[in-house]
């Protein structure tokens, strides 16, 4: 089990490297693969800040999110925070002929505390690449009424 794990968590880390290396060499045909970017658009609108730094920041320019709201499938958008920002996200096999979903490791369902209570530590959320993408684009909305 903990094989599966390190297989998991490298394959995730090669993943996102790729991709920022397909950006950086200016190959953008990486975009093109579903899910790839829900993945950059999770990372960009969710803050990896916590409401109280949201809430003492500078009220009126600040964005303001509730990280308690649900994204998708019971993942609240702390916890989804939380998950990408330590790389627990990856793409199912995807292409414009087979549409895979976004995989997320299961602490997005969960605080770290009750995930390192769990014995079995291989499990994965699934979700909808569509569905990902309409929900992102309500936040980046919510994001840009919030300061107006």
């Amino acid at each position: 089990m903990i094989n599966d794990r390190d297989t998991n968590f490298r394959e995730h880390s090669i993943f996102l490297s790729e991709i920022a290396q397909n950006i950086l060499k200016e190959n953008d045909k990486i975009l093109s693969i579903p899910g790839v970017r829900e993945i950059i658009a999770m990372y960009l609108i969710i803050p990896y800040i916590t409401n109280v730094q949201l809430d003492t920041g500078m009220p009126s320019k600040m964005p303001k999110l509730d990280l308690s709201k649900e994204f998708i499938n019971g993942i609240n958008l702390e916890n989804l925070r939380n998950t990408i920002s330590h790389s627990f996200v990856t793409v199912e096999e995807s292409s414009e002929n087979n549409l895979g979903r976004i995989i997320l490791d299961d602490r997005a369902q969960m605080t770290r505390k009750t995930h390192n209570k769990q014995e079995i530590k291989t499990k994965g959320i699934f979700v909808d690449i569509k569905q990902a993408h309409n929900k992102l684009m309500e936040l980046h909305y919510e994001i840009i009424n919030s300061i107006k």
